[in-house]
C-alpha cells in the first residue's frame, strides 16, 4: 500500500523531470504546504547537515511564469539552504495539476519528517474537498489505508481550541480522538481537564462515556415524565443502547378505554 516519493515522481501521467539548479529567490512557496510548524531545532540541524554534505536530495519545483518556480516538495531543504544564503539549489522542474502537487507535498512530508496529526488531517481534508477525491482515493495516492484517511478526516472536526492544542503537542491524537464526536463547547471543556490532569486516552474515553450515560438519563427522565403526563400514571422507563422498554399499569377498564383514545 506504501507509496513512495519516487513512485509518484516518476508517474507517466507527467512530463519528464528536468534536474537543474534554480536561484532560491526565484523559488515562491507552496500555498498549499501540509507542514504549518517547523521544529527551528531541526532546520539548524538540517542547514549544519547541507553545509557540510550538499543537498542530497532535489527540491521538486514546477515552472510558473516570468521564469520562476513554485515550490511542491522541499520546504524544509529550502529553508535551510537559505539560512546558510546559498544563491541556489538543485531541483527537479516537473509538470504536474494542482491536486499532485499537494499529493507530492503531502507525501514527502510524511516519509521526511512527519506531519502532526492535525496538519495530516486538514492537508487531506483539502484534498477531500477542493479535488473531490474518496477516501479509498485519497489513501491510494499518500499510501496510507483507507481506515487511517477517515480517522485523521475525522480530526479536522475538533473545535478551534482542540486543534490549537493538538497542532502544539500540548496533547496527543491518542487523547484528543474520544471527543471528537462531541460538541465543540464540550470539546473545549473536557480539553481544559485533558491538559490540566494529564488524563490518558483511557481517562478520555471514561469520562465521555460518563458524559454520554448522564445525557441518556436526562432523555429517560425526560420523557418519562412526558409519558406520565398524558397517560396520567406511573412509567417504568428502561433504555439499553439503542433500545428503549416502557411499562405501566392500568387500574381497571375506563383507565384502559381512556389510553386507546388517547392513542387512537
Amino acid at each position: 500500500m506504501k507509496r513512495s516519493l519516487s513512485d509518484l515522481i516518476n508517474n507517466s501521467d507527467t512530463k519528464d523531470l528536468v534536474i537543474k539548479n534554480v536561484d532560491t529567490a526565484l523559488i515562491k512557496e507552496s500555498p498549499t504546504q501540509a507542514r504549518k510548524k517547523f521544529d527551528q531545532t531541526k532546520l539548524e540541524e538540517l542547514r549544519d547537515s547541507i553545509s557540510k554534505n550538499g543537498i542530497l536530495q532535489p527540491l521538486i519545483v514546477q515552472k510558473l511564469e516570468n521564469n520562476r518556480y513554485e515550490l511542491i516538495a522541499g520546504e524544509r531543504r529550502l529553508r535551510a539552504s537559505k539560512m546558510l544564503k546559498l544563491e541556489s539549489v538543485p531541483c527537479l522542474i516537473k509538470d504536474v495539476s494542482k491536486r499532485d502537487a499537494v499529493v507530492l507535498g503531502i507525501v514527502e512530508n510524511i516519509q521526511r519528517r512527519k506531519l502532526s496529526s492535525i496538519e495530516e488531517a486538514l492537508a487531506y481534508k483539502n484534498l477531500k474537498e477542493n479535488f473531490e477525491l474518496s477516501n479509498d482515493e485519497i489513501g491510494f495516492l499518500v499510501g496510507k489505508s483507507r481506515p487511517h484517511i477517515s480517522n485523521m478526516l475525522r480530526v479536522s472536526n475538533l473545535s478551534s481550541n482542540a486543534q490549537k492544542a493538538l497542532h502544539n503537542e500540548d496533547v496527543s491524537f491518542g487523547q484528543i480522538k474520544p471527543i471528537i464526536v462531541l460538541d465543540h463547547s464540550v470539546q473545549d471543556k473536557i480539553l481544559e481537564d485533558i491538559i490540566s490532569l494529564n488524563l490518558s486516552s483511557r481517562d478520555v474515553e471514561e469520562k465521555v462515556r460518563q458524559l454520554n450515560s448522564a445525557k441518556a438519563d436526562e432523555e429517560s427522565i425526560h420523557y418519562k415524565k412526558l409519558l406520565e403526563d398524558f397517560l396520567g400514571t406511573k412509567v417504568l422507563f428502561k433504555k439499553n443502547k439503542n433500545k428503549t422498554k416502557i411499562s405501566f399499569t392500568l387500574n381497571s377498564k375506563e383507565d384502559l378505554d381512556s389510553f386507546i383514545k388517547k392513542i387512537s
